[in-house]
Order: structure tokens, then sequence, then C-alpha cells
């Protein structure tokens, strides 16, 4: 039997995430849809528009009929901002969000140095300052980085760009520092979280997400210059991370052993330096690409691929390459339908998506995630009242 604090802790988050789903739906709409109690919808709608999460929209036209018609919900995106953070072996791109994924700021600065922990606890409190003068409280904050990562616990576990070879728990120091929930997430993955939480199609249960990237790619090897590209998994609607959280690590097939080099491809370290300057180059990398794609497309039914990054300045070949290598690696003679679609945000994809992190969280429901003990929905919206909000929301 589920303990009652549980069973409220997961009927909240469900109403929680309906409200936000489903922007002017009324108490009555939601009981009904939700097979909840009338009173719990009362009882827990209370709570969240005390907290100021929520709040009051006009009358709710979802449903016919005759009579009063009900007062509406909706989720107030200025309740708190967001802080999206991208970590990259020379710069830094933030951006600050409500819960709607409106940016209010956005910024790009020198990472300078190989002291991670350090760099990013600047930076952090420097846009925290920055919140301050919105007059908006910072809910929580998500970063995005190139590496190995444990999401759940918020280790970067490994990552050649940035140095790292031990575990390093950026998390935990972060939230004791800043009394802040803290997501961490491979850069790829975030792009996949920006989708889910800003840009949600139901019917792409099974999508992949694309980001390359043009820039120096070894903060300790002189900051060799070159491309970096890593893939975002969902499958069944959740972001793939893998057993051993390496899921999305790229390494073409066409690599050459007997020339190896720091380039994901089988380019030289020479070549890459000439990207993206240098078309045949970049052409050559591109067909790579999709050559390596086009087994996993067809092998996991993926239905619509992301492209984010310095990629998406190039559609028409990407696509080309894409189209061609999927349809000759399938298997059956009729097209196979996979949509192909850039993002809208820019050099911000990851820095958004990081963000995008953790407004999905923030909403969705205990024990129907990936990780059965992850502090989700209203959990991780009483962290954010008890630990960082308190003062100005209560």
């Amino acid at each position: 039997m589920v303990p009652t604090r549980r069973l409220y802790q997961i009927n909240s988050s469900r109403i929680l995430q309906e409200i936000r789903q489903n922007r002017g739906k009324s108490r009555i709409a939601i009981a009904e849809d939700l097979d909840l109690d009338r009173s719990t919808i009362t009882k827990v709608v209370r709570q969240l528009l005390e907290y100021g999460v929520v709040r009051t929209t006009g009358k709710f036209h979802g449903k016919p009929g005759v009579g009063r018609m009900a007062t509406g919900l909706e989720i107030d995106p200025d309740f708190a901002l967001v802080l999206g953070i991208e970590v990259q072996t020379e710069i830094f791109r933030t951006v600050l969000v409500n819960l709607d994924g409106e940016i209010l700021h956005t910024e790009t600065c020198a990472f300078e140095g190989s002291d991670l922990e350090k760099s990013v606890t600047q930076l952090i409190e420097d846009q925290i300052a920055k919140a301050r003068g919105t007059g908006k409280p910072l809910a929580g904050i998500g970063i995005g980085l190139s590496g190995i990562v444990d999401p759940y616990e918020g280790v970067i576990l490994k990552s050649n760009p940035l140095d790292i070879h031990e575990p390093l728990a950026l998390k935990k120091i972060l939230e004791k520092r800043f009394s802040c929930p803290v997501f961490i997430e491979n850069d790829a993955n975030c792009c996949c979280w920006s989708e889910k939480a800003f840009r949600r199609a139901p019917s792409d249960r099974n999508f992949l997400a694309i980001l390359g990237e043009f820039r120096n790619i070894d903060i300790q090897n002189n900051r060799i210059s070159g491309i970096a590209v890593g893939l975002g998994i969902v499958i069944r609607d959740n972001v793939l991370h893998g057993d051993s959280f390496t899921a999305g690590e790229f390494k073409s097939l066409l690599y050459r052993e007997d020339d190896p080099g720091r380039s994901q491809f089988s380019i030289s370290d020479d070549e890459a330096a000439r990207l993206p300057g240098d078309a045949l180059i970049l052409d050559r990398v591109f067909r790579e690409v999709a050559y390596n794609i086009s087994l996993l497309v067809n092998t996991l039914d993926i239905t619509r691929i992301v492209i984010a990054g310095d990629f998406v300045r190039y559609p028409e070949a990407i696509t080309a390459h894409l189209d061609s290598e999927i349809n000759r690696n399938w298997p059956y003679p009729e097209e196979k339908t996979c949509t192909i679609v850039f993002s809208p945000d820019g050099e911000q994809s990851v820095s958004l998506g990081a963000a995008g992190l953790f407004i999905q969280k923030l909403f969705s429901v205990p024990e129907m995630t990936d990780h059965i003990d992850e502090p989700v929905g209203l959990i991780l919206l009483d962290q954010i009242l008890h630990r960082c909000l308190s003062s100005s929301l209560r």
C-alpha cells in the first residue's frame, strides 16, 4: 500500500502537471480527467495557489454544457526563474528563463583556466545577482557539459574536453554553496530536455538530438580547434542514459585507427581545425554523421531528428545526407518516415535545454520517471520553497 504522504505527493504532482499541459483547465475537468475526488483537487489547488506557482485565469471552455462556467487554472510563469548553463572548454553560456522558457537574460563569458568548480561557482554568483535585479527569485539551476555524467547524483564521471578524469560531485558542491536545487546533465541530452519541456510533440516518443559544435575540444592540450558531436536519445519518452551513463557518446564507425587524432571522425586534426570554413571537409563530416545515424534511426524506430548547436546553420546539406543514408539503410521498399527539424535555440541550445531539464523535472510525477527516487514534482517544489524561496514566497 502506498503511504499517505507519498500518495499525496504523486497526486499533487499529477495535478500540477495537468495544469501545465492544459492551460486554463478547470478544477472539475481536472478531477474528471485524473479520476480524483473533487475534495482532493480543492485541497491541492488551494495549496498551489498559496505557493504562487498556480494562478486563476479566464473561464474554462473545455466541455459543452449548461450552467455557470468554471474558473480555469494555469501555471504562473513568473513564479520564479531558472538558470541554465552550458560549459564549454573556453566559454560559458547562460540563460535566465521563466517557467514558460521565455529568456529574460542571456550571456556568454570566458572560461579561463581549468578549475571548473571555482569558475562555475563565480558564474552562478554573478547570475544570481542578475536574477535578483529582475525582482524574481531563482528556483534552481541546470548545467549541461560535454562528458559522462550521472544525472541522478549530479556527478561528472569523466570529461576529456574539460580534463576531468576523476568523479566530480558538482551537484553536491553547488547545492551546499547556494542552497538551491541543481541538475547536471550531458550537453547533447540537454537538447532533448529542451524539446520535452518547450516543444513537446505527443506522437514523438522516440527521437534523437544531434548536437554539433565547432569549438576548441581540449582544455589541456593547447585548446585544439575542432568539432564536437554528441547524441541525445529519447526512447519511449525517456532520455536514455545507459547503465554506465555513456549513452549518446559518439565516435564514427569510419574513424581511422592507423591515423589517430582527437577528432571523432575519419578526418585528421589538421582537417578538423579548418572547420567550418572548408566546405569539402564539412560535407565529409555531414555525410559521416548521416552514415552513423542511419542505423540508429532505423533500428530504434526514431521518428524525429533534432539538429542543434552550430549544425543548424547548414540545414540543406545535413538534411540531404540524412535522408539519403537513412533510406539507403532501410530494408523495406517504402520510404522511411523520419522528420528532421532544426532547433530554434541557436547557440543557446544547451543552456536553454539545461533550464528545460529543471522545468521538466518540476512538472513531472514521482515514480513516473526513469529513476524512481528522483526529487520531481511536488517533492522538488517543496525543496524550492524550503531551501531557496522561503523568504520571498511564504
